[in-house]
Formats: structure tokens, sequence, C-alpha cells
């Protein structure tokens, strides 16, 4: 009995290490692809016809503001336009 014990707790110190040692890993693998800053997203802008908000980077200048990439946005922003 003494020795299926004294193999378990090999077994589970064992397993111990080697999970210290992968955060270990993780942590320094994490801190060499972090910048010192996180990167500013930019401004969130809505899009005046479904209402979502995105990024002004990415969004399209329709003629009532700012339009989101979705197709159906864009023909709606467009033939609002013509009239």
């Amino acid at each position: 009995m003494g020795k299926v014990i004294f193999w378990l707790v090999v077994f589970f110190v064992v397993l111990f290490a080697l999970r210290l040692i992968n955060v270990s890993r993780n942590r320094s693998r994490d801190r060499d692809q972090r910048p010192g800053r996180a990167p500013d997203a930019g401004t969130m802008t809505r899009c005046v016809e479904c209402g979502v908000y995105l990024p002004a980077a990415d969004a399209t200048q329709g003629p009532r503001g700012p339009v989101c990439g979705d197709v159906k946005c864009l023909e709606r922003a467009r033939s609002q336009g013509r009239k």
C-alpha cells in the first residue's frame, strides 16, 4: 500500500512541475508578443442604415453619414443618395 501512495505522490509532483513549466513558457511568450501599450482601436462610429457600431476607419461615407460594409446598407445608402 505504501508503494502505491509513493508512486501517486511522485506522479502528481511530476504533473505539477510540468504545469509550472508550461505556465512560465506561456507568460514569456505572451510578454514577447505584446508591445508596451495596447493598440488603439480608433473611434467607433454608428452605421446610419442598420445601427451597427464599427471603427471609423472601416466605415464608408454615405450621403447621410457613415455606413458599414454590409451590401444591403450600401445599396440603401446609394438609392437614398440618388433621390
